[in-house]
């Protein structure tokens, strides 16, 4: 008699075995997936590592490349904020001191702003002067702006003036220079102050019945920075003259026409001003001469004249 359990427990063990034989081959396969996974994973990993450091790469070359370029060509922001230190001025009697302000007499001859002006249709109704040249040492050793600041790396060369002879407009060509800075490579403010006062009071004082006056007033609004060891000018001109009183306007520009100062100014004629000898001032002020020729080289009225130092500027002798 056969065993009726039997069938059951060989289908039992049957099942057994082929669940024993999947979780060997699951057991089996599972180290090789989770390989697969690690070598993937790993993969990724390094493609990203590379990627990092070729970015990182590339911006430390552009980085480098610009800090670079502008150490040898910074925007005029870069020198206002971090401005580099400039050599001490010239002694006047050192040669190159004298080379230098030969070649900044050079240089303002040729400046096109000059140039133009030189070419207008009314350059008939304009002379030029060259103010303090002329005047005595013993008078320019006390002088604020024709001994004092007057020198290689200040104000190198005397200011070439264009002036109407009705007496009614100027444009006055000055050099400024290292020296004379607030800021480093930034004129100071102050001295801008003391360049308006002057070249607006040549105007007010020739307006003047005894050509004698003071300032009463002068106000100023500076309207970008003007930067040192460059060309300016200032151009003025007459807005009312009564009596004992000239009121005047000029702005400070650079030479791309760029208005770097505005200002106005009141002078007064004092009540003594008749006791005065105003032939010294009007010699001084270079008032206008006989000769409409501008004063440059190879012309026949202007004449070479020493400037401290050994340098030579030309002037109208007759001025």
């Amino acid at each position: 008699m056969r065993n009726p359990a039997y069938p059951l427990t060989t289908t039992m063990f049957a099942a057994h075995l082929r669940r024993q034989l999947t979780n060997n081959a699951r057991s089996a396969r599972a180290p090789t997936a989770r390989w697969a996974s690690t070598s993937t994973s790993s993969s990724s990993s390094s493609s990203s590592f590379w990627r990092t450091l070729r970015l990182l790469s590339g911006a430390s070359t552009l980085a480098g490349t610009s800090y670079y370029i502008g150490a040898l060509y910074p925007p005029e922001f870069a020198h206002l904020l971090s401005p580099r230190s400039a050599p001490a001025p010239l002694h006047p009697d050192d040669p190159n001191a004298i080379a230098h302000i030969a070649e900044l007499e050079d240089k303002l001859y040729h400046l096109p702003v000059l140039e133009e002006h030189r070419l207008r249709e009314d350059r008939n109704e304009w002379y030029e002067t060259r103010p303090y040249v002329n005047l005595p040492e013993e008078r320019r050793v006390n002088s604020l702006t024709a001994g004092t600041l007057k020198g290689p790396g200040k104000l190198a060369i005397p200011p070439l003036v264009r002036a109407r002879y009705d007496a009614k407009e100027n444009w006055v060509f000055i050099h400024v220079g290292r020296a004379l800075c607030g800021h480093e490579g930034v004129i100071h403010g102050g001295l801008l102050a003391t360049l308006l006062d002057e070249t607006l009071a040549r105007v007010a004082l020739l307006n003047l019945p005894e050509k004698v006056g003071v300032t009463a007033n002068l106000n100023i609004n500076y309207k970008a920075p003007t930067l040192a060891d460059q060309f300016i000018v200032i151009k003025v001109k007459l807005d009312e003259a009564q009596g004992r009183k000239s009121r005047v306007s000029g702005t400070v520009e650079d030479m791309a026409g760029n208005v770097l100062a505005e200002a106005t100014a009141l002078f007064v004629q004092p009540r003594y001003a008749k006791l005065l000898n105003s032939t010294a001032v009007r010699h001084m002020l270079g008032e206008p001469s006989s000769s409409k020729e501008p004063i440059t080289p190879g012309t026949v009225a202007p004449v070479p004249v020493k400037l401290p130092g050994g340098a030579q500027t030309l002037v109208d002798t007759k001025a």
